[in-house]
């Protein structure tokens, strides 16, 4: 019991030291031009797509306060464990690494703290199922937030690791890499509503549809800038397709058949 509330506290503390670093990120002095402009690529998304930090801050201040209660209390211990405290911490030192134009190593600590985001994502899909709108929107809403926002983001940082933009504009193979970014993207988001059946993850595939619409704001050659816009209103709208069958009179169980396995 004492390691429960030891838990407990430790996801709390790592929570405002989340929440500091990320608001120091985003509001404190800005990276060295040279770091900026290094970081620009042909997926650069526009500015406003960072503030789904806000929204993914709230939900897991959410967490932090309702893991207090019964209700949250085996999900917050067995579901979610120590993963939470993990995925701070990683996900701190990645801000600070992408805020000093270290973009490669950056990329290696967003794919370690998507992994273990993952982990709570499908523990808590598969073994701690909601049970009332408090679990939605406290327990499941902001790990799929943030597990969606850090696929996206990978993608993103992967652009900045390997790739640079060009005076004379993108080449064949960015706008073919780019095109296969928006596709993973669009079928990731796909693959969240699917894995979970009927209920569908509309949290994680909003937030790519989201990054991918802010691609489309941000990119104006038009091999990148409309297949951003089709990838964005297909994967926002795909969630809302069992909705739009029952509209008209069809059976969606046949077209819900999960693309995952």
């Amino acid at each position: 019991m004492s390691n429960h509330y030891l838990q407990k506290i430790a996801n709390v503390l790592v929570y405002l030291f989340f929440l500091s670093a990320t608001v120091y990120t985003l509001v404190g002095p800005s990276p060295d031009e040279i770091v900026i402009a290094h970081g620009q690529t042909y997926f650069t998304p526009s500015y406003w797509i960072e503030y789904i930090w806000t929204l993914i801050h709230l939900l897991l201040g959410g967490f932090v306060i309702y893991q207090w209660f019964e209700p949250a209390h085996e999900a917050a211990i067995h579901g979610v464990g120590w993963h939470f405290v993990i995925s701070v911490l990683l996900s701190s030192a990645w801000l600070a690494l992408l805020q000093r134009g270290h973009y490669i190593i950056g990329f290696i600590f967003v794919l370690l703290n998507a992994a273990s985001v993952t982990c709570v994502f499908y523990k808590l899909t598969q073994d701690f199922p909601s049970q009332s709108w408090a679990d939605k929107l406290f327990v499941h809403a902001p790990f799929s937030l943030w597990h969606g926002w850090l696929v996206f983001s990978a993608v993103v940082n992967l652009f900045q690791a390997f790739t640079s933009v060009r005076e004379s504009g993108p080449s064949v193979w960015h706008r073919i890499l780019t095109i296969l970014a928006i596709l993973f993207l669009t079928s990731t988001a796909i693959g969240y509503v699917e894995y979970k059946k009927q209920k569908g993850d509309l949290t994680g595939a909003f937030v790519i549809g989201l990054g991918l619409l802010s691609v489309f704001t941000n990119q104006h050659d038009p091999w990148i800038h409309w297949p951003a816009l089709a990838g964005a209103i297909f994967t926002l709208l795909y969630p809302a397709r069992p909705y739009l069958f029952n509209l008209v009179g069809r059976d969606s169980n046949a077209e819900n058949a999960p693309l995952l396995g």
